[in-house]
């Protein structure tokens, strides 16, 4: 037995849009990673499902647990912007922290990312297998950094001119998550994929029959670090403070506590 629903639009309720459920998909079965790519590429690419999919067209999957070992940068974790911004930073905390919609619109290509936030989720346990196309991070305060070596041609290229180091992040994104405050803090190193497309596991009781906005709870945190494989050369490390609100602009914050865990470069 299938259970279908599509073109249908669900959020957490009429105030604030945490999650966009464009579309469902419900099976009574677990499905195989090699069957998920086939149903995911037909749902991408418009095909029908009860066709074969070509290979060219089977969907490239990320799985949760594949983040577990993300948690901590691989270098040293830079942040990058105009010098004036860098201090004003290290002279009273002043931060400007993003939104999936603020990169959503940016004209600067290194920057503008129209499918940030958009993805394929499939939440598959020993039993059912649920697959939804999601918008989600409403309710999310984005810090995006680099993992790597300091480079000056890639600082420019998002029209930067300094950048400064994030020593210990742990302390980071605790002292501004204290003082916004939210609920629940995520930072991860970002995947690069042809397809976004997330597997999670859900718990045993979860409900695969409701269309509601627990359909985002299909997956983990991991939805938010999935980015197109042609940003994969920015290396980024990602904060993400959520909230219980949902975010409709950036935020010019004040946090001199961030400050103690930071550092600039000896020029």
């Amino acid at each position: 037995m299938v259970i279908l629903r599509e073109n249908s639009i669900f959020s957490h309720n009429t105030h604030n849009m945490r999650s966009l459920i464009s579309s469902y998909t419900g099976m009574e079965t677990s499905i195989s990673n090699e069957k998920l790519r086939s149903i995911a590429g037909a749902l991408l690419n418009n095909l029908y499902l009860d066709q074969e999919v070509p290979k060219e067209k089977l969907a490239e999957l990320t799985f949760e647990s594949e983040f577990q070992s993300l948690l901590e940068p691989q270098e040293k974790l830079i942040k990058m912007s105009k010098k004036e911004h860098i201090d004003s930073f290290f002279k009273d905390g002043t931060l400007r922290l993003g939104t999936f919609k603020d990169y959503q619109k940016s004209e600067n290509e290194e920057i503008g990312d129209k499918s940030e936030g958009c993805l394929l989720v499939i939440g598959r346990n020993s039993k059912r297998t649920g697959i939804a196309h999601i918008s989600s991070g409403f309710n999310n305060f984005v810090f995006c950094c680099f993992d790597g070596e300091a480079d000056q041609t890639l600082v420019g290229k998002f029209d930067y001119d300094d950048y400064f180091f994030i020593d210990n992040p742990n302390g980071f994104a605790q002292a501004i998550a204290d003082r916004l405050p939210c609920p629940n803090i995520y930072r991860s190193r970002c995947v690069y994929r042809n397809d976004k497309v997330l597997v999670g596991t859900p718990p045993p009781n979860f409900n695969f029959y409701k269309m509601s906005h627990e359909l985002r709870n299909l997956v983990n945190w991991g939805q938010y670090f999935i980015k197109p494989v042609r940003f994969s050369h920015q290396k980024e490390y990602r904060f993400i403070w959520e909230l219980d609100e949902d975010i409709d602009e950036p935020f010019l914050m004040k946090c001199p506590e961030a400050v103690e865990y930071c550092s600039r470069p000896a020029y």
